[in-house]
C-alpha cells in the first residue's frame, strides 16, 4: 500500500523532470492545460514551485472540481439487514465542506475498524490517504472504486482521512526514516492537516504481532508460525518498539487540534464515551449525536469486514516485553505532558507476563 500523491508532489516532479519540462514547454505552446491526478489544472498552477503551490493549494484546487450539484455523493446503507438500523445511510459531505483532519495509527492498531463506527456515527464516509485501500464497510455490489473513499485527498467531503505516515512502511526502520526525513512525511500534520490530527493508539504488545500479519500477508491474511521467531523476528520486534513510540509523541507533541483515542476502549462498555471525546474534539455538528446512530453503531461493531480471524495468542520474550515496556512510559509521558488521557495499560495483554503492573 503506497501513499496517495498530492498535487504538490506531482506538481513537484513535473517541474524538476527535464523531460517533463520539455512537455510541459509543448504545452504552452499548444494551449493545452496539462492533466494532473485525473485533473486538468490551469497552467499557471503547474509553474508554481512547489512551496508557491502549497500556499495556494486551496483556491486551486476548488476552481479545477466539479460544481457542487454535480458531486455524487454515493450514499450507502451500511446496516440493511437490521430492521432498526436500515434507515441510515452513509455518504460524501459536500466539496469543501469540512477541514481535513488525520486519522493516525500504526499499522494494525484498528483503523478501519474505527473508520466503520466514525462513518456510522456521523453519515459521513471517511477517507484514507493510502492507494488501493478497501473501504472500511464492505457493501455486496458496490465497486472499491464507487464509494468515495478514492476521491482526491483535498476534496474537502470526507470527515476525517486514514494517515499511518511513515509506520506505512514494510521494510523496517531505514526505511522509516527515509520516508520521514528524505520523504518529508515528518511535515505532513503541518503542511496537509493544519495540525488537526486524532491518534489512535493501540498496546504495541499486540499491535507488533497484527503488523507482522499485515507486513507479510496483507490486510486480512496471516503470517506463518515460523515468522514469529528467530533474527528477521526479533528485528521486527524492535522496530515496531521504536517506531510506534516515536510516530505517538511526534503527534502528541504537534497536534494543536485533536486529541488521542484508545482501541481498547472502543472494545468496552467504555466506548460511546471514547467516540464522543472524540468529536467533542473535533468539534464536530451536530450536537448532541444521534443516540440511535450510536446504537447500531456500536451493536455491529463486531462487524467481520476487513477482520483477520483465527488468529492465534503467542507469547513475547521477556527481553522484548522489556522493550515495549519502555515504549509505553515514553508515550504515557508524552501524554501527561499534555494533559491527555492516559494509555489504559490495565488493558493490556503483556504476552507473558502476568500479575504484575506496567506503571
Amino acid at each position: 500500500m503506497v501513499r496517495k500523491k498530492t498535487f504538490c508532489q506531482r506538481v513537484f516532479v513535473i517541474g524538476t523532470a527535464a523531460v517533463c519540462a520539455y512537455t510541459f514547454r509543448f504545452l504552452i505552446l499548444a494551449n493545452v492545460s496539462p492533466i494532473i491526478n485525473n485533473q486538468n489544472l490551469p497552467l499557471p498552477i503547474v509553474a508554481l514551485t512547489s512551496k508557491t503551490l502549497i500556499e495556494s493549494l486551496g483556491n486551486s484546487i476548488k476552481q479545477v472540481r466539479p460544481k457542487a450539484n454535480e458531486h455524487d455523493k454515493l450514499v450507502s446503507y451500511p446496516w440493511k439487514d437490521d430492521p432498526t438500523c436500515k434507515k441510515f445511510t452513509v455518504q460524501l459531505a459536500d466539496r469543501d465542506s469540512l477541514p481535513k483532519w488525520a486519522l493516525t495509527s500504526f499499522p494494525g492498531s484498528g483503523v478501519t475498524w474505527t473508520r466503520q463506527m466514525i462513518e456510522g456515527i456521523t453519515g459521513i464516509y471517511t477517507g484514507s490517504i493510502h492507494e488501493q485501500d478497501p473501504p472500511p464497510v464492505q457493501l455486496e455490489g458496490v465497486g472499491l472504486d464507487q464509494l468515495g473513499i478514492r476521491d482526491d485527498p483535498f476534496c474537502g467531503c470526507t470527515i476525517i482521512d486514514k494517515d499511518h505516515e511513515a509506520t506505512i512502511t514494510v521494510d523496517g526502520m531505514v526505511d522509516y526514516f527515509r520516508l520521514l526525513y528524505i520523504e518529508g512525511y515528518s511535515d505532513i500534520l503541518r503542511n496537509v492537516y493544519d495540525y488537526r490530527g486524532v491518534l489512535l493508539l493501540r498496546n504495541p504488545m499486540d499491535v507488533v504481532f497484527t503488523y507482522r500479519h499485515w507486513q507479510l500477508a496483507g490486510k486480512v491474511g496471516k503470517a506463518p508460525q515460523e515468522a514469529f521467531r528467530g533474527p528477521q523476528w526479533n528485528k521486527v520486534v524492535k522496530f515496531v518498539a521504536y517506531a510506534w513510540a516515536d510516530h505517538a509523541i511526534r503527534w502528541i507533541e504537534q497536534i494543536e487540534k485533536g486529541t488521542v483515542i484508545f482501541y481498547e476502549q472502543l472494545l468496552g462498555r467504555n466506548a460511546s464515551t471514547e467516540l464522543e471525546r472524540l468529536f467533542d474534539a473535533m468539534d464536530f455538528k451536530p450536537r448532541p449525536l444521534d443516540p440511535d446512530r450510536m446504537r447500531c453503531t456500536l451493536d455491529h461493531r463486531d462487524r467481520a469486514d476487513h477482520k483477520r480471524l483465527n488468529k492465534s495468542w503467542m507469547p513475547l520474550e521477556e527481553e522484548q516485553r522489556l522493550l515495549f515496556i519502555e515504549s509505553i512510559h515514553r508515550v504515557q509521558q508524552s501524554l501527561r505532558r499534555r494533559n491527555w488521557p492516559q494509555l489504559p495499560v490495565h488493558l493490556y495483554d503483556l504476552h507473558g507476563l502476568y500479575n504484575q503492573t506496567i506503571l
